[in-house]
């Protein structure tokens, strides 16, 4: 009888057991959280461990770009604790959601928040023509990169611990362990395509800027930053040549997209075509056998290591400076008098940005795109242009106000003509001038705008030389350029837009 008891005891025992599990597996834990498409999933699920549940809106074999929410997805968004996305560039539906309410900002995180996006395509764009002739268009693939992709974790990283602080240290831990991992793919990365800087790889989409820009590549693509776009024949028989003359001996197509074109210009050219993973989406089966992000990125590395070994190493070629109005080259008979009208309104000195970090991310861009000196040297450089004590700028009509920690200072300026400066590499500058009425303007007295342009137009930054000595003076001052940006500009924005340009 003691021994069917004790059978029994055990028996319930493992039941109470098992049942406990099933509710433990089964329970919902209070922090819920979606997230757009795979790389973000990924990254927030890496960081949150088993602090919150993670779901995917954005389903493998799904266009990003232009998914429309269905009135489910929309129900989903609305019940849970956060939605995490990449960029509005991206995912250019988040935008809309916001504006109806779909989407509050407290229930919302961007991971790409303070990073500067490279740019992409231009449309109407000319540096010769003024702000309201063109808009940028800003590359979102930053995740394609594993520098950049260290850089999307830490955002996520740091909004989620500020959004939920109990959770804070887990986060913290989590996150660590994970960058870890990116930075050693990062270093990978690094090593095994030092030895290929300069090359040239050619893809379906301009999918993979970042890895070119971040490890010295070169990229060319069928089509621009969208999938959905279509090469014209005369395109495909530029890249032939291009294919043959540049010693291409791979072309890479994409898992998620049609290959067509890529397939056909692979047969044009003669040459072999590989796979690179663009990560916007990775079926379930996949991820069931163990892929990852890393995995994945790994499995690129391979692919363009491969195809660069059979490649003809790329000749040296010095960079080309495109002869334009904003690049110092013009005629004399092209410039035009202008008034302070071209620059009225209200702006902001950038140095407060540069003594705060806000623009390191710009001179690491410096750094990489020209290759001449390293982002300190940038820095350091453009800590001695930026620098000044004026913080704001002033102007209405005929009237200047300079802005120090001091108080304001306000003086009446009239035109005084313009001079055109000859620089060390051949190009020239027109610096507007411009003298105070006042007697008592003191080093306010003679002052000098320098915009990139040469005629009217209004200014969307500028630098700025002033002096109470003369005009001839200032002509001189060729190391120290304060400059000012509008002053409803945020330190990101003043830097996406430096970029930009």
């Amino acid at each position: 009888m003691k021994k069917c008891k004790k059978g029994f005891a055990v028996l319930l025992l493992g039941l109470v057991l098992f049942l406990t599990a099933c509710q433990s597996q089964g329970a919902k834990k209070d922090l819920q959280l979606v997230t757009s498409f795979y790389p973000i999933y990924e990254f927030t699920k890496k960081i949150v461990g088993d602090e919150a549940d993670v779901q995917l809106l954005v389903s493998a074999g799904t266009e990003v770009h232009g998914y429309e929410p269905s009135a489910k997805d929309i129900s989903r968004l609305q019940e849970v604790s956060s939605f995490l996305y990449l960029d509005p560039n991206m995912e250019m539906w988040v935008p809309d959601l916001e504006k109806t309410g779909v989407l509050e900002a407290d229930r919302t995180i961007q991971a790409s928040k303070d990073l500067i996006l490279l740019p992409g395509q231009e449309t109407d764009h000319d540096h010769d023509h003024g702000a309201e002739d063109h808009e940028h268009t800003l590359d979102p693939h930053l995740w394609l990169s594993p520098y950049r992709a260290k850089l999307l974790v830490a955002s996520l990283r740091d909004q989620l611990m500020e959004r939920y602080p109990d959770q804070a240290a887990s986060f913290e831990k989590n996150a660590a362990a994970y960058l870890k991992e990116l930075e050693q793919l990062d270093k990978t990365y690094q090593e095994k395509l030092a030895v290929y800087q300069g090359y040239t790889f050619l893809t379906q989409h301009t999918a993979f800027n970042y890895l070119a820009f971040d490890y010295q590549l070169q990229q060319e693509s069928i089509v621009g930053l969208s999938t959905e776009e279509e090469a014209s024949l005369k395109r495909i028989q530029e890249l032939t040549d291009q294919v043959k003359e540049a010693g291409i001996k791979r072309i890479y197509v994409e898992s998620t997209s049609s290959n067509k074109l890529a397939q056909t210009l692979a047969s044009e050219a003669g040459v072999a075509v590989g796979q690179l993973h663009t990560l916007e989406g990775v079926p379930q089966k996949e991820l069931d056998q163990g892929a990852s992000y890393i995995s994945l990125m790994e499995e690129n590395l391979e692919q363009l290591v491969a195809g660069f070994k059979d490649a003809t190493k790329p000749r040296a070629t010095e960079a080309v400076t495109e002869k334009t109005v904003a690049n110092g080259y013009f005629e004399d008979k092209a410039i035009k008098d202008r008034t302070l009208a071209d620059w009225e309104g209200d702006w902001q000195s950038v140095y407060p940005y540069l003594e705060s970090g806000q623009l390191d991310q710009v001179f690491d861009y410096k750094a990489k795109k020209k290759g001449d000196k390293t982002a300190q040297e940038y820095k350091d450089y453009y800590q001695i242009g930026y620098q000044t004590d004026v913080n704001q700028i002033k102007i209405k009509g005929n009237k200047v106000t300079f802005v120090t920690d001091k108080g304001e200072e306000t003086y009446t300026y009239k035109p005084a003509g313009y001079k055109v400066l000859t620089y060390e590499k051949g190009n020239r500058g027109v610096r507007f001038q411009f003298e105070a009425e006042e007697a008592n303007a003191g080093r306010f007295k003679y002052m000098q705008f320098s915009d990139h342009q040469i005629a009217p137009i209004k200014s969307e930054h500028f630098h700025l030389y002033f002096g109470g000595e003369s005009q001839e003076a200032l002509w001189e001052e060729l190391t120290n350029w304060p400059t000012y940006y509008p002053a409803s500009l945020s330190g990101q924005e003043v830097a996406q837009e430096m970029v930009a340009h």
